[in-house]
């Protein structure tokens, strides 16, 4: 049967590249546009096997001693893989949880994040070894992970527009990129809802089927040869499950090699798989066409009862041999299915492996597909598709878009500044120094304190909300989307941009109210430096912290020390010394400081007694500018280690 597709889908006048490619005794004709090279790639897995170290487990009855080392022992996560997957079908992988479903994936994607194992095999593209494509292979496979991550604020069609302007070639124009995102959306039914907020837990958007699609969408901007996704259907209503299978099922038919992971589909998105891999405790139990699986597992004497789901009772049978369910007394052992497999594919000479693997491609369909290559490499002559400053730019426009519209980060930070701000500004409004106070003015160096001390902690609402948006940068960035630099770059400027902002309104509403003396622009400056030193501690912690949790509470206790060892709470003639070390190393005192200088250093006798009362008289070299540039310092050191964090961390 003859099936022909147009790839692209769009109205674009680009040249194409035709070519016919022979998939499991069908000849597939393909249109490719030249914009986006489309190579079909079968993908072939040869005796996987992926280790990992974990301590020993304990035995029946026995207790882990405190005192006693706990030796490591391996662990086979995958055994014996071996098994093909090619264009033009759905290949699915079942099995229990901790059947290695997911970790398969991950090393067919290359993305060995979960565990750093020890990987023996082979995997390969169109019989290529998949590292021998370098940088590319990002862009020959396509990864959906379970997660749906997006700017809650961003439309449809701006989420895969700014894809598209990541991941496509360079020479393509900005009309040739959007009949490509039209296209895309077209073929995944979601042209209706291009200009509706994606949304999120704040903004209500698209529904849990549409994000789904649109995170495939992201992945086929590239036109991937191979397109892994991890539980597609988990989550998602019956209507949307099938829905997003269905999507799923017309891009393999389009002649690509789709791959999924499953749990347990209902029957009529079972019916739409080709060929099934069922997995438990690491090892294969199956693998061939998924209508044949019943009447293997019937030959083994396991015949699906009437009116049964085939894909719940595999899961079930496979589920209580792997528990030893007392209920599976009768029952073969795991091993003993795994054995059975790897009998029934060494003596039968009709298993669907042994067919494949002894099918190859001939000349002339391995000739199309170099030429396909060779043009893909033209296209793609760098590891990222765009430069530095672009992804830059795109990353900060993204930002500055998502501030705009979220009601809960610029908007509500801007709001809290300006309450605060009236409340401080008409608490220390025209209040006399008290007489028991003595010749100093206590009143405004309160105030003073109180200022740094909020602004540092109204930083502490930008966590939650990095950790979120971190975990959006570490998919993209695994999708080879841009580089740690330009995020890092582009969400440097997007925060500093507007929390200055912020800074200079609270700025002038405290200034006049409290009736400050000293320099605005000065009072302006170090305090914009001083919130933007907090915020980069924040992006520092967050960058390393494995969730918001850890994180905040990380930073509660920097920030207490800090606010402990300013010299206001304990004045530093006063701080003990074994602890003057903490008094020098606190952020807060350098800001606080600074302001004690811009206010009282005016020759006055209550301002030459309220610095010599915080010790500053005998800090002679401690000039107000000085405290700015050691801030600045502070904000270069931990923006650096929040770069380093970000480089070190895995997806």
């Amino acid at each position: 049967m003859t099936k022909h597709i147009d790839e692209e889908k769009s109205t674009a006048s680009a040249s194409s590249t035709s070519a016919s490619i022979t998939s499991n005794n069908a000849e597939v004709a393909v249109t490719v546009d030249s914009s986006v090279p489309f190579i079909p790639a079968s993908l072939t897995v040869t005796n996987l096997q992926y280790e990992v170290t974990i301590k020993e487990p304990l035995k029946d009855g026995e207790k882990r001693s405190l005192f006693k080392k706990v030796p490591n022992v391996q662990r086979a996560l995958l055994s014996d893989i071996a098994i093909k997957a090619i264009p033009g079908r759905v290949f699915a992988i079942m099995g229990p949880s901790g059947s290695g479903k997911t970790t398969l994936l991950d090393l067919l994607a290359d993305r060995q994040v979960r565990n750093t194992g020890k990987l023996q095999g082979e995997i390969s593209l169109n019989d290529v070894p998949i590292k021998e494509y370098g940088s590319m292979r990002k862009r020959l496979l396509g990864y959906v992970t379970q997660e749906d991550d997006f700017i809650e604020t961003l439309t449809v069609l701006e989420t895969l527009t700014f894809a598209a302007k990541m991941r496509l070639p360079r020479s393509m124009t900005n009309k040739e990129k959007m009949d490509r995102v039209y296209a895309v959306m077209q073929e995944l039914n979601l042209t209706h809802i291009k200009d509706t907020k994606v949304g999120g837990a704040v903004i209500r958007g698209i529904s849990g089927g549409e994000k789904r699609r649109v995170t495939i969408g992201i992945e086929l901007l590239s036109s991937p040869s191979v397109l892994l996704l991890d539980e597609p259907t988990s989550g998602l209503s019956s209507t949307d499950a099938l829905n997003v299978a269905n999507a799923i099922k017309g891009l393999a038919t389009s002649g690509r090699t789709v791959i999924l992971t499953v749990h347990q589909p209902r029957s009529d998105i079972y019916e739409l798989f080709d060929d099934l891999l069922l997995l438990s405790q690491g090892k294969v139990v199956y693998f061939g066409k998924a209508h044949a699986a019943a009447a293997y597992f019937e030959a083994l004497g396991h015949e699906c009862p009437v009116g049964w789901n085939v894909a719940d009772y595999f899961l079930d049978l496979i589920t209580l041999h792997q528990d030893n369910s007392p209920h599976a007394e009768s029952l073969e052992s795991t091993e003993d299915f795994a054995k059975k497999y790897a009998d029934h594919v060494a003596t039968n000479p009709e298993a669907h492996l042994t067919q494949l693997l002894t099918q190859h491609a001939n000349s002339t369909e391995k000739s199309q597909r170099n030429v396909l290559l060779d043009q893909f490499k033209k296209q793609y002559t760098t590891e990222f598709a765009t430069t530095t400053l672009t992804q830059t730019m795109l990353l900060t426009k993204r930002s500055l878009t998502n501030l705009a519209r979220h009601p809960t980060i610029f908007q509500a930070s801007l709001v809290i500044h300006i309450i605060f701000a009236l409340v401080v500004g008409s608490l220390f409004s025209g209040l006399k120094d008290r007489p028991e106070m003595g010749a100093t003015s206590f009143n405004k160096s309160i105030a003073l304190f109180f200022i740094t001390s909020f602004l540092a902690t109204m930083t502490f609402s930008a966590m939650p909300q990095f950790i979120i948006e971190r975990s959006l940068f570490l998919r993209e960035r695994a999708a080879g989307m841009y580089r740690t630099s330009s995020y890092f770059f582009a969400k440097t400027i997007v925060e500093t941009m507007s929390y200055t902002i912020l800074s200079i309104i609270f700025v002038v509403i405290t200034y006049y109210l409290i009736g400050l003396h000293g320099s605005i622009f000065y009072y302006f400056v170090l305090v914009a430096v001083f919130v933007n030193v907090a915020l980069s501690l924040i992006a520092a912690i967050g960058a390393g912290a494995e969730n918001s949790e850890v994180g905040m509470n990380l930073l509660s206790l920097i920030n207490t020390m800090a606010m402990l060892f300013s010299g206001f709470i304990v004045s530093r003639t006063d701080i003990p010394r074994g602890w003057i070390w903490a008094f020098w190393a606190s952020y807060y005192q350098w800001a606080f400081q600074g302001l004690l200088q811009n206010e009282f250093h005016d020759g006055s006798a209550k301002g030459t007694a309220t610095l010599a009362y915080f010790g500053l008289d005998q800090l002679d070299w401690l000039t107000k500018w000085r405290a700015v540039l050691i801030l600045l310092a502070y904000y270069i050191l931990f923006r650096i280690i929040g770069l380093l964090l970000l480089l070190g961390k895995k997806a």
